[in-house]
């Protein structure tokens, strides 16, 4: 038992946890980093992958937006939606809006032309095959100019957010479509859910780009299939009012090509695939996420947007057991549609089955290593009880407040630097009390420890402060022809007795220049009686004087003046002079106040006679213009307690005399 109190004990007992410990932070950071490097590489090609989105997006908008805001004013196609004729609209707008799918199909999927110039698959570009039409909104009847899930999607809706088409439910933007045949759309007619009750004129002020989920009839096998179609709405204005008339709406597919090459090129790396997808309407549409993890990752990614997420996040999951990356970015951020995300997940299986085996070997090395360093203690040891007992006990007296104190240096390795950088340090620590001291004098005590405890800096604050000055009448008058020391001795014995008046009533002494002295109240903290403390606090000086004239060599008057109000306050100054103090309108009124203070007065403002009107006797002053002050001020005027008595006295007896009349 006496072995465990010994130094080599302790020292042993004490560095071992260090080296457990320091091991243990290694490692984590080692995994960190060797997981940010891992993750990188992921969250790169998901940069990637969402920059094709973002540039294909633009692109697209670039070419369509213009084109559609032009048919958008045409004026027969405004007529047709006000008289919401259905069918003029189709016959209008579907042919240009054909034409225009027709190129865009070209151009963004050149693997759709075929050797015939693309006429047997999509009719050739600018020359729209004949389709029948039924009438309504939208595509009606075979059309063989796009292939299968590539057809593009226009409908209309009225200004009160109604489709003129035909809507199905489980769209987010209200646009979903029923099952295709052949290729074909149908829709249904019905109000957009997510507007709610807001006006769809004031959500639709400009063209706005929108997603949404359209189900697929698959042609083998009888199955649904899920796509994401990117839609322009473009609002429709009456040319001669700019009046809200409704929208139309175009749309093309987003293809799932990128996902499915980063998803080939990925499989066979060591790191494992990255599956991905487009979360839209509360879905998730993707051709690499297995089924039996769609269902997990699209209530993942419900619960971040219900969290609060608006326009990227990623998170650790667990699917099935297996710890999963999940990285998600809004395609369409701060739009007034239904949020569309692109989501990338990926296995982390690989990470973890390398961070493991880190762990073992990091393991194993951390034991051989202990082993070593017990050796190495117990024979290094021996040579440190000494000095270390020395600077224990050293370090015991610097905790009693003793900086004086140093320990000898007798050694030239580590105990020695460390002996000679703890006779530093309490050197420092010395000349810090002193400095310490030193602020303490120049600085009032509150304001100083302040500083201490927030490293030398009050930030500026608005608050609600009473301010007074006080300054010696005829101090030129008296001070002439004075020797500058015994002007010096003279302030001096006349601050000293000012500064204790002020802390005794909380006051904080401001500043002191000349013969005048600023008092603060409320500032940096407040009593919550401010303006009363100074008032109290000026009465208090005035009588400390009075009894100083009795004794002092010199017999001196001050005038007081004192104004309550919203100041800054503040350390102010450089960085390397700071001074804690208070600037505004009040500020200049008080010294204004303590201007036309006679000897033995105190003038204060009316804000200040309203919080000490309950124990002070004061009687207003005629309204004045004073230096610096753009309105009108009305001062009073704080009466001797003397006076007051005899006021009240007074008072009383002419009311005695008019009880006997």
């Amino acid at each position: 038992m006496h072995w465990i109190t010994t130094f080599r004990a302790k020292l042993i007992l004490t560095l071992f946890p260090v080296v457990a410990v320091v091991t243990v932070v290694a490692l984590l950071m080692a995994e960190r980093k060797f997981s940010a490097t891992y993750r990188r590489l992921f969250d790169e090609q998901f940069e990637e992958q969402v920059g094709m989105l973002t540039a294909a997006k633009k692109k697209r908008f670039e070419a369509l937006s213009t084109i559609l805001q032009n048919m958008a004013a045409q004026p027969k196609v405004v007529e047709a939606i006000q008289k919401k004729d259905f069918k003029e609209l189709s016959q209008l707008l579907r042919p240009q809006l054909e034409t225009l799918a027709q190129e865009r199909m070209l151009t963004e999927f050149p693997g759709l032309r075929q050797a015939d110039g693309g006429r047997a698959a999509l009719g050739g570009p600018g020359r729209p095959s004949p389709s029948n039409d039924r009438g309504g909104g939208g595509f009606k009847g075979r059309d063989t100019r796009f292939p299968a899930g590539q057809k593009p999607y226009v409908d209309f809706i009225d200004a009160k957010g109604h489709i003129m088409g035909i809507q199905r439910s489980g769209s987010g933007l209200g646009l979903a479509l029923d099952a295709q045949e052949g290729g074909e759309v149908r829709h249904q007619s019905g109000k957009m859910p997510w507007l709610k009750n807001r006006k769809f004129e004031e959500v639709l002020t400009e063209q706005e780009v929108g997603y949404f989920r359209v189900e697929l009839e698959n042609r083998n096998d009888g199955r649904p299939t899920e796509q994401v179609r990117e839609v322009f709405i473009t609002p429709l204005r009456d040319p001669k009012d700019q009046k809200f008339v409704g929208a139309f709406v175009f749309g093309l597919p987003l293809t799932s090509i990128t996902e499915r090459l980063l998803y080939e090129q990925t499989k066979r790396s060591e790191q494992g695939e990255i599956m991905s997808g487009i979360w839209v309407e509360d879905q998730l549409v993707t051709t690499t996420i297995p089924e039996e993890k769609r269902e997990e990752v699209t209530a993942l990614m419900s619960d971040a947007f219900k969290a609060g997420a608006k326009t990227h996040r990623e998170l650790t999951v667990t699917i099935e057991g297996m710890r999963h990356q999940l990285l998600f970015r809004v395609l369409n951020p701060g739009s007034p549609f239904p949020l569309a995300a692109q989501v990338n997940l990926y296995s982390l299986a690989a990470l973890d089955s390398e961070i493991s085996e880190l762990r073992r070997n990091v393991g194993g090395l951390a034991v051989v290593a202990l082993g070593a360093g017990l050796m190495v203690l117990l024979f290094v040891s021996r040579t440190l009880s000494g000095p270390v007992s020395e600077l224990a006990a050293a370090t015991r007296q610097i905790e009693q407040g003793n900086f004086d104190v140093r320990v000898p240096v007798r050694r030239r390795d580590e105990l020695g630097v460390l002996a000679a950088s703890f006779n530093q340090m309490a050197a420092g620590l010395a000349l810090q009390e002193r400095y310490r001291s030193v602020l303490n004098a120049v600085a009032d005590r509150t304001v100083a420890q302040q500083l201490i405890e927030q490293s030398g800096r009050l930030g500026g604050e608005l608050r609600h402060v009473s301010m007074l000055f006080c300054d010696i009448r005829g101090f030129t008058a008296i001070t002439e022809g004075m020797p500058p020391a015994e002007v010096i001795e003279m302030l001096n014995e006349h601050m000293t007795a000012l500064t204790d008046v002020a802390y005794e009533h909380g006051g904080i002494v401001d500043k002191f220049v000349g013969d005048l002295i600023m008092v603060l109240f409320g500032a940096p903290r407040s009593t919550g009686s401010d303006g009363l403390q100074a008032v109290q606090c000026a009465q208090a000086m005035l009588e400390r004087r009075r009894e100083l004239n009795q004794t002092s060599k010199h017999s001196l008057e001050m005038g007081i003046g004192i104004a309550t109000g919203s100041v800054v306050a503040g350390c102010m100054g450089s960085d390397q002079r700071l001074s804690y103090t208070v600037i505004g309108h009040r500020v200049n009124l008080a010294s204004r106040l303590c201007s036309i203070a006679l000897p033995g007065e105190i003038v204060m403002d009316e804000e200040t006679y309203a919080e000490a009107r309950a124990i002070v006797h004061a009687e207003p002053m005629p309204a004045m213009q004073l230096k610096g002050i753009s309105e009108p001020v009305h001062p009073w005027r704080v009466m001797p307690a003397a006076h007051s008595q005899n006021l009240v006295r007074g008072q009383v007896e002419i009311g005695q005399d008019e009880g006997s009349a």
